[in-house]
């Protein structure tokens, strides 16, 4: 999905591409200073569990 937003031009950042815990607050810190705090920002959040998942990574900003 990334490389398709580059593709159309649609200004995208990657904030995490590692597996690491992070609290909400860092989350929410990340996409701020990625988008420099603009408030026209809409977070995609793309989880893929080999586990299955249980839905804890859900963050509202």
């Amino acid at each position: 999905m990334y490389q398709r937003f580059q593709e159309l031009g649609v200004p995208s950042v990657i904030v995490r591409d590692t597996d690491e815990t992070l609290n909400k607050t860092d989350r929410v810190n990340r996409i701020n200073n990625a988008f420099d705090g603009s408030e026209d920002v809409i977070v995609l959040s793309n989880h893929i569990n080999s586990g299955g998942g249980d839905s804890h990574c859900v963050t509202n900003v």
